[in-house]
């Protein structure tokens, strides 16, 4: 299966009554609902001091969604059913992520070398096999809270406690005591985008419009800027602008996702430039159903030749280290297809 859909992916009920599933095969009771707080650090060990770096036994009490509970402040072992991502920008490689879902990142194969697959829906006999001394997790593997947290200490972070990825890093470099390199990845990413600015200024003026749309099968949508699929690269990194329409639909109202039907792309297509990305799976029928169409062929954008045609298996995912090289891309696409 190649599903990794990178930031709520329309398969997270069927996971979690798979794993729910799973967990009552086990005798398991049930685990007490996420709450909804961001976490944040209250205390510090002795991570301040110069030996805390290689000091295995130093601890720190972070508050979490979950209450305070009591981490490594170097963890050696650290099994992540989400965000290894957003670990791994933090220069802390976890041994064991969801590969079937999350890893595969053209932008992380170095680095996602050696991590081991914990399954989905997540082995919980793999999990206490590679003895974690820290685990990582998200809404998909909350019901099993109290499973993980017997195994070790166990950080919940919901997908409410941040806005954006930079909100993201900045929350777990704090979480984790890895301030310093999570502003080191805020920096590169600034950089990036202000390089991939300076290459399209010839190119793309000020204010000119620009639209993500995805199709899953029959299905389009139209993708806000904290959906995955180079949202976040698109509009906050190349800083295009999206339809007033789509801001305050999509964006703003924070669904980030709106289906519509082939009929309504003149209302939320009518941008300058379309970018367009079709998921695994999607038939070239399914395909052609949409861009052999009169409407899709009348839009302003396809027929001033300015649509772009975005790879899934390169920008359906929405780690730290695949935005920045999806800003790249992007910005590279827009000289190449102007250069004609």
């Amino acid at each position: 299966m190649n599903n990794r859909l990178l930031r709520k992916p329309a398969c997270m009920i069927a996971m979690m009554v798979m794993f729910c599933l799973l967990l009552s095969a086990c005798g398991s009771s049930a685990a007490p609902t996420a709450s909804s707080g961001t976490a944040t650090t209250t205390e510090s060990g002795t991570d301040t001091s110069t030996t805390a770096a290689t000091d295995t036994s130093a601890t720190r009490t972070i508050d979490t969604a979950k209450g305070k509970i009591t981490i490594p402040t170097n963890p050696q072992r650290i099994v992540s059913t989400y965000y290894h991502g957003t670990l791994l920008a933090l220069g802390l490689k976890p041994v064991a992520a969801n590969k079937e879902w999350w890893m595969g990142s053209p932008f992380l194969k170095e680095q996602e070398q050696g991590i081991e697959d914990i399954g989905a829906p997540t082995s919980m006999e793999k999990v206490i096999s590679l003895n974690p001394d820290l685990i990582v997790i998200n809404d998909f593997d909350v019901e099993a809270y109290d499973q993980f947290s017997k195994i070790a200490p166990t950080l919940y972070v919901p997908y409410n406690a941040y806005n954006n990825p930079k909100e993201e890093i900045q929350l777990f470099g704090k979480l984790l005591g890895r301030e310093q390199q999570a502003q080191a990845w805020l920096t590169q990413y600034d950089e990036a985008a202000s390089a991939a600015r300076e290459k399209i200024k010839d190119v793309v003026k000020p204010g000119e419009t620009a639209v993500l749309i995805n199709v899953r099968d029959k299905d389009i949508s139209i993708l806000g800027d904290n959906y995955g699929r180079g949202g976040y690269a698109l509009y906050d990194g190349l800083q295009l602008k999206p339809l007033d329409n789509v801001q305050k639909e999509v964006i703003d109202s924070g669904k980030q996702i709106l289906p519509i039907q082939l009929e309504s792309l003149p209302e939320y297509a009518n941008a300058d430039h379309i970018f367009i990305c079709f998921n695994d799976g999607t038939t070239e029928a399914q395909k052609n159903a949409v861009l052999n169409s009169s409407i899709w062929k009348n839009l302003p954008a396809v027929q001033s030749g300015q649509v772009y045609d975005l790879p899934y298996d390169t920008f359906s995912f929405y780690d730290p280290a695949s935005i920045v090289g999806q800003i790249g891309l992007l910005a590279d696409m827009i000289v190449d297809k102007n250069k004609q």
